[in-house]
């Protein structure tokens, strides 16, 4: 009887079949990565700051990048990986827009925002959107055992009838 009842409260992982959850959720790491570059690049740049600040001679002539030249080449280096993460993350969102966009129901496109893009926990978005606990598993499996967000049938709370 308790084996039961533990399964109902932890169902097994049902595999995701929606292939544009994935787009979705890389959004928030792709965000992430970014910022944590130009915090780099940041540095990057107060280092060169402290290094011309402190420079009172040439560098030597060893072969080896030191000091300026070392700066200057990471700055480069750092610019670059910025510049393609930036493209990446220009095209990952305009995809994630248009997949958003296309979702009909405002209240879907706001869960989907919130569970896949925001990364916002269960309780916090069954307050939001005042779901209960069956809503939102049930949103949730719709989502996920749907082929894409075009095809996921959402049950809306409310229909109006169109009398013409």
């Amino acid at each position: 009887m308790s084996e039961i009842r533990n399964e109902r409260r932890n169902p097994a992982p049902q595999p995701i079949k929606n292939k544009d959850i994935p787009l979705l959720s890389s959004i928030f790491c792709v965000m992430q990565e970014i910022k944590s570059l130009e915090r780099r690049r940041e540095w990057q740049h107060d280092r060169m700051f402290v290094i011309t600040k402190k420079l009172t001679g040439m560098p030597s002539g060893s072969g080896t990048q030191r000091g300026l030249d070392a700066a200057f080449a990471a700055i480069d280096d750092l610019d670059e990986q910025h510049g393609e993460q930036i493209k990446q993350y220009a095209r990952d969102l305009k995809k994630a827009e248009r997949i958003l966009n296309s979702i009909p129901s405002r209240k879907m496109r706001t869960f989907v925002q919130m569970y896949y893009i925001d990364e916002i926990g269960k309780g916090e978005i069954m307050r939001e959107l005042n779901m209960t606990e069956w809503g939102f598993d049930r949103a949730r499996t719709a989502i996920e055992q749907a082929p894409d967000m075009a095809h996921v049938v959402w049950r809306e709370r409310f229909i109006i009838e169109n009398k013409a």
